[in-house]
C-alpha cells in the first residue's frame, strides 16, 4: 500500500501580505514616535506627563470634569505635569508649592494670556480677563482696582447688597407659600447676584425698560458661551471649519451685545443729572467711567470700548461664580446640621432676634467666615483658573524648563483638596480654619479660589461680602429642610466658567425671624 503526503499551500493572499506590511510599518513608526517623544522631553527638560497622541494630544483624557481628570493624572505624574492639549503645549499645576512658583516667584513671566482663543478674537477682544499682559491690560486693571473695585467704592454699594438680599429673602418666603412648598433657591441666588452686579454697574434696579432691552439675557448668554470649549483653540488646523459653530455664534452674539451695551451707555450719557441727585442714586460703574472719560488724560484714556469691556467682564465674572458658591455653601450646611446650628447661634448672638443682619455685623462672625472659606476651598470660583501663557522660557521646580508660549493651567480645585496640606481634604470642616489664618485673596497658596499674583481676581472682596451676607441672612431668617435625607443630598457638579451643581437646589424655608419680612 502506498501513501502520499498532502502538500500544504503556504502562499498568502495579496491582501494579507499588504495588511501585515502595513501593521509592521505602523508598529515600527509607533515605536520610533514613542522614543522620539521620550528623548525630546528629556532633551528639553520638560516636566513629566502622560503620552500624547498625534493631533489630539491629551484632550481625550480631560473628560466632562477636567479638574478631576487632571487631579487623577497628577497623582501619577506629579504636581507639575506636561500635556499636549491638541497641539498646544500645556503645563498643569496641582500643588500650592508649585503654584507659588508660577504665580509669585515667576509671576511676570507667566502673567500673560493666550491670544489664539476664539473667545478673545471674536467675543471679548478688549476684555480684562482674557487680555494678554501689556499696556492695555495694565490700563484696564488699574481702572478696575483703583477706581471701581477699591474698598471705598465697594463700601458705597453696601446698601445695594443689603436691600437686594432682603428682597431675595421676601421673595423666597412668598414663593414657598409661607413655608409649605420647596423653592428653587438656585434661581433665587442667581437673581440675587445678577441684581447686585447690575445695580453696581448701572446704578439702577431692574426695570421693565431695562428687562425689555434684553441686555441681562445677552450678558447671561455671553457667560454661557465663555464656558464652551472650541476645538479650533486646540487643533488650529481645524479652526477654519468651525465644526461646532462656536465662532459663528460668538460673532453674532458680539454684534447683539455691542448694540445692547451701547444703548445702556447712551442712557447714562443722556440721563438728567439733576434728577439723579434728587433721588440720591448711588453712581454705577458706568457713571463713574463716563465722568472719568470727560476728565481723561493721556495716561488714563477711557474709550467706549473700555467701558463696554468692563461691563461685560464684571458681569460675567461676578454672577455665576458667586451664585455657585452660595449654592455650595447652602448645600453643605443642609448636609451638616450641627455646623448650621453653630452658625445660627453665632448670628443670633451678634444680631439678636429683632433685626436683620447688616454687613457691619459680619466681621465678628468667625464661624460664618470659616464656612465661607471652607466652601471656597472645596468649590473655588473657577476650579481651573483661566489659562496663563509664558512670555519667556523659565526654569521651575526641579530644573524643568517651561518654553516660551506654553500655556499654564492651575488646578485650584486640586490645590484646595491636596492631602499633603489638608487633613481629611474631602470633608467639609469649617472649624479647621479657626486656627489657620488663611488669606483667600492670593497671599496664601494652600487655597487660591480667586487666583493670585498680577492676574488675581480684583473682585474678591465684593464676592466675599455678597456670599457672607447672603448666607447670614438666609440662616438668620430661616431654618431649612429638604425632601429626603439631607446627608444624601445630590452634590454632583458640572464644569464651566464656574463649577456648579448639576441639579438645581430645592429647599423649604421655615421662618425663624418675622423681622426679616
Amino acid at each position: 500500500m502506498t501513501s502520499s503526503v498532502m502538500e500544504l499551500d503556504l502562499e498568502l493572499p495579496p491582501w494579507t501580505i499588504m495588511f501585515i506590511t502595513i501593521f509592521i510599518a505602523f508598529t515600527v513608526l509607533w515605536v520610533f514616535y514613542l522614543k522620539f517623544q521620550g528623548v525630546k522631553r528629556r532633551r528639553e527638560r520638560l516636566p513629566p506627563g502622560p503620552f500624547s497622541w498625534p493631533a489630539i494630544g491629551n484632550l481625550h483624557q480631560l473628560g466632562k470634569l477636567p479638574h478631576r481628570a487632571l487631579q487623577d493624572l497628577s497623582h501619577k505624574y506629579g504636581p507639575l505635569m506636561f500635556l499636549k492639549l491638541g497641539s498646544v503645549p500645556t503645563v498643569v499645576v496641582s500643588s500650592s508649592e508649585i503654584a507659588k512658583e508660577f504665580l509669585k516667584t515667576h509671576d511676570l513671566a507667566f502673567a500673560s494670556r493666550p491670544t489664539e482663543y476664539a473667545l478673545v478674537k471674536h467675543l471679548t477682544p478688549n476684555g480684562i480677563i482674557t487680555a494678554p499682559y501689556g499696556a492695555h491690560w495694565r490700563h484696564m486693571r488699574r481702572l478696575c482696582v483703583v477706581e471701581l473695585l477699591s474698598p471705598k467704592r465697594i463700601e458705597s454699594y453696601r446698601s445695594v447688597r443689603e436691600d437686594e438680599v432682603l428682597d431675595m429673602i421676601r421673595s423666597i418666603w412668598k414663593k414657598s407659600e409661607q413655608g409649605t412648598v420647596p423653592v428653587n433657591v438656585s434661581n433665587s441666588f442667581s437673581s440675587l447676584t445678577s441684581s447686585i452686579i447690575w445695580q453696581i454697574l448701572s446704578g439702577t434696579k431692574f426695570s421693565d425698560e431695562l428687562n425689555g432691552s434684553g441686555l441681562k439675557e445677552i450678558l447671561d448668554e455671553v457667560s454661557a458661551t465663555m464656558a464652551v470649549p472650541h476645538i479650533g483653540d486646540y487643533i488650529p488646523s481645524l479652526d477654519w471649519l468651525d465644526l461646532q459653530g462656536v465662532k459663528r455664534h460668538m460673532k453674532s452674539l458680539r454684534r447683539v451685545m455691542d448694540a445692547a451695551v451701547d444703548k445702556m451707555i447712551d442712557r447714562h450719557v443722556h440721563r438728567n443729572p439733576t434728577a439723579n441727585s434728587n433721588n440720591h442714586r448711588v453712581k454705577g460703574f458706568v457713571d463713574v467711567l463716563l465722568e472719568m472719560q470727560k476728565a481723561t488724560t493721556a495716561d488714563m484714556e477711557i474709550t467706549r470700548d473700555h467701558i463696554k469691556a468692563i461691563i461685560v467682564d464684571i458681569y460675567a465674572a461676578g454672577t455665576d461664580s458667586t451664585t455657585a458658591q452660595i449654592e455650595w455653601a447652602m448645600s453643605e450646611l443642609i448636609r451638616n446640621p450641627d455646623i448650621a446650628k453653630e452658625v445660627q447661634d453665632e448670628i443670633e448672638s451678634v444680631v439678636g432676634n429683632h433685626r436683620t443682619v447688616t454687613e457691619s455685623d459680619l466681621a465678628t462672625m468667625e464661624s460664618l467666615q470659616c464656612v465661607v472659606k471652607e466652601t471656597l476651598r472645596l468649590y473655588p470660583s473657577g476650579p481651573i483658573m483661566v489659562p496663563h501663557e509664558s512670555t519667556e522660557a523659565c526654569t521651575v521646580g526641579n530644573g524643568y524648563l517651561i518654553p516660551k508660549k506654553t500655556r499654564v493651567v492651575v488646578n485650584a480645585w486640586a490645590i484646595g483638596r491636596d492631602p499633603k496640606v489638608w487633613e481629611d481634604p474631602l470633608a467639609f470642616k469649617p472649624e479647621r480654619l479657626k486656627y489657620k489664618n488663611i488669606d483667600v485673596k492670593g497671599q496664601d497658596f494652600d487655597m487660591i479660589p480667586f487666583g493670585a499674583g498680577r492676574r488675581g481676581c480684583p473682585g474678591a472682596q465684593l464676592a466675599m461680602g455678597t456670599i457672607s451676607l447672603a448666607l447670614a441672612q438666609l440662616w438668620h431668617c430661616f431654618d431649612w429642610k429638604i425632601e429626603g435625607n439631607p446627608s444624601e443630598l445630590d452634590m454632583i457638579e458640572t464644569f464651566g466658567t464656574a463649577s456648579t451643581r448639576q441639579c438645581h437646589f430645592y429647599a423649604i424655608p421655615v421662618l425663624r425671624m418675622s423681622s426679616c419680612l
